[in-house]
């Protein structure tokens, strides 16, 4: 055996992928476009080559930024009232997620 020979030099996957700096509004448009898309997070980041924590990252500075509330509290009531209904709602959201709201039985 020679041991004198040099094993052949893998590329470093880092250096090899070209990464891409995209600006806070470059990642809003990126994220209406996510909003727009019925695509899973995976999905989405797959298809931009991106990846899912960068992505999660900017998700969650940009809506703090935005100042809107990321969970609202509710506070149900129970309604007695003759001729009071049951009801429900689901709603699909985008990203897969689902969310149903019942009231009564």
């Amino acid at each position: 055996m020679d041991f004198t020979e040099e094993a052949p030099v893998q590329p470093n996957k880092t250096s090899a992928t070209k990464r891409s700096h995209r600006s806070a509004d470059q990642w809003e448009a990126l994220l209406n476009r996510f909003e727009q898309s019925n695509l899973t997070i995976k999905d989405f980041c797959k298809k931009e080559n991106i990846s899912r924590g960068t992505f999660s990252r900017w998700r969650i500075k940009l809506l703090k930024e935005s100042g809107l509330p990321g969970f609202i509290e509710l506070h149900p009531t129970v309604n007695s009232s003759p001729g009071f209904e049951a009801w429900s709602l689901d709603l699909d959201l985008p990203g897969g997620g689902h969310f149903r709201l019942r009231c009564g039985q």
